[in-house]
């Protein structure tokens, strides 16, 4: 008896079995449930050439062809912007071989970053007339009639499978004050929640299945709770209808939910791959299974996509006359690194070097507008294409002492934007202190104290000369005026003339290093 009971068990057990198998491939065959994947890059920054963590585009587009070959029918592949600024290869060419590569592995469509705007809305127009997708940003408006602009789409309409998947894509915000005023003033960045919730009637309206926003909507990942916060998230709370979010910009690893819409961030420089796994059943339209998840990628498993390998040689002949010049030498790195909250001998050196062109008696940069740090040992061109990647030129304008502290209150520990470089001051400040009170005292390069009501010629960018990063103070200025002569040009006339850059016996710039109590002394 007891034999029989566990014989009928075990052929109950596989008669379930039977039927769940056999629903699943009555679904699987009648095509009710579908497999879609949405792979992502995000903040690629140009990266065309392999160099240490970044694999390069040749080999990055042989993992997303790989990757899509997968499931080829219901495949995604989609960019979170930011992709040409950033390398010399693709500054000097304005992005043009990044697109040659993102056509290649036949994207599916892009977010503006905020970086798109670097070159002005000409250059961009070239790279949107080049690409087979679509460049996205539903967000980005005339400022003058909020009506949309012109060169970007507010979203693409794809099918895969039997899906119909609608892509809306989102700008950041901050693109309205992190990029020259001369290329956005234009236009304005609305708010992200209420442009999707105002495009999904429509978007349902023409029969989209599911939607997926691809953006460079900053997030950031909690590494103990996994919790997602910053602008993606924010999208996600406000429009919990949403299938999947791309987000980017603020160069994160991220993978994870919140509420039941998954969002991505793959890293920067193509080191990570960004992948939303979508189940979706056509019975009951419904999303009935998502999972979000970043690869890392390890140049040294990778092998290169020759059709890709060949557009990046391609670049790199181009450029090489110009990248190769050598203008000098320095006896040590001049090192600058975006996120740290500290002058940094480049940023001193270099606003010194505006300073003394613009015979000015302060000079002010902005910790973002220098990319990167110069090693030791011989400068060449392409050098000063990657710490100053941007064409912006040297402004000049008269300040009072007044408006000179507003400045130094508003840039200094201003992690939002970054640290703010200056020279031919000497500033104390305490960065326990709340914004706006940091600074404990600042004198001339003589020793005489900041004179509030005295007038000072000073040097800067157009970027901030015209309000970029917030600098509203430099409007408000006196005899405001471009020199139209490109910051880069400058500093490359100066290292020619020096030869060789060495900082023994002066004094005035030094590298400057944070006290136990948080006070930093700055040098001029």
């Amino acid at each position: 008896m007891q034999k029989l009971k566990k014989t009928l068990l075990a052929l109950c057990l596989v008669a379930v079995c039977l039927t769940f198998w056999t629903a699943a491939a009555t679904a699987e065959e009648n095509g009710d449930q579908v497999e879609l994947q949405i792979v992502s890059v995000n903040d690629f920054h140009g990266a065309l050439i392999e160099n240490g963590k970044n694999p390069g585009a040749a080999k990055l587009a042989a993992y997303l062809k790989a990757l899509r070959a997968k499931n080829p029918d219901g495949t995604l592949l989609l960019s979170g912007g930011d992709m040409f600024q950033g390398s010399v290869e693709s500054n000097l060419l304005y992005g043009k071989p990044v697109v040659e590569f993102m056509n290649e592995v036949a994207f599916d469509a892009m977010a503006f970053g905020n970086h798109e705007f670097d070159w002005g809305i000409e250059r961009l127009e070239q790279r949107i007339a080049q690409a087979n997708f679509p460049y996205l940003g539903a967000n980005i408006l005339l400022k003058d009639s909020a009506k949309a602009a012109p060169f970007a789409k507010d979203y693409q309409m794809l099918e895969r499978k039997g899906v119909h998947i609608a892509v809306i894509g989102l700008a950041t915000p901050q693109t309205a004050y992190m990029t020259n005023p001369k290329a956005v003033g234009a236009y304005q960045f609305a708010d992200p929640v209420e442009r999707a919730k105002a495009l999904l009637p429509q978007l349902k309206a023409k029969g989209a299945d599911l939607v997926v926003v691809v953006s460079h909507l900053g997030s950031y990942q909690d590494k103990e709770s996994r919790l997602i916060s910053d602008d993606a998230a924010r999208l996600a709370a406000g429009v919990p209808s949403l299938n999947a979010i791309v987000s980017g910009h603020t160069h994160q690893t991220i993978f994870g939910k919140v509420g039941e819409v998954p969002i991505v961030q793959a890293y920067y420089f193509g080191r990570a791959v960004g992948e939303i796994d979508l189940t979706y059943d056509k019975k009951s339209r419904q999303v009935t299974a998502s999972v979000a998840k970043v690869s890392a990628l390890n140049p040294a498993e990778l092998t290169a996509d020759p059709a890709v390998a060949a557009i990046v040689a391609k670049a790199e002949a181009e450029v090489a006359p110009i990248k190769q010049v050598v203008l000098g030498e320095t006896l040590r790195e001049l090192h600058h690194e975006r996120s740290e909250q500290n002058v940094s001998l480049l940023g001193q050196w270099s606003s010194d070097v505006l300073r003394e062109a613009a015979k000015a008696d302060i000079a002010f940069q902005n910790g973002g507008g220098i990319r990167t740090s110069i090693p030791a040992g011989l400068i060449k061109m392409g050098n000063l294409y990657e710490i100053m990647p941007f064409d912006n030129t040297l402004f000049t304008v008269d300040l009072t002492g007044e408006q000179v502290m507003q400045v130094l209150q508003y840039g200094i520990h201003n992690s939002k934007i970054g640290m703010l470089q200056y020279a031919g001051l000497k500033v104390q400040y305490d960065a326990s202190l709340p914004p706006g009170e940091r600074i404990v005292a600042v004198t001339t390069l003589d020793g005489q104290a900041l004179d509030k009501k005295r007038g000072y010629r000073v040097a800067t960018n157009d970027f901030m000369a015209l309000g970029g990063d917030g600098y509203s103070m430099f409007k408000e200025g006196k005899n405001l005026k471009d020199s139209n002569i490109p910051l880069r040009d400058i500093l490359v006339e100066k290292i020619k003339a020096l030869k060789v850059i060495d900082f023994s016996g002066d004094d005035r710039l030094i590298e400057i290093r944070s006290e136990a109590v948080g006070r930093l002394p700055a040098a001029a």
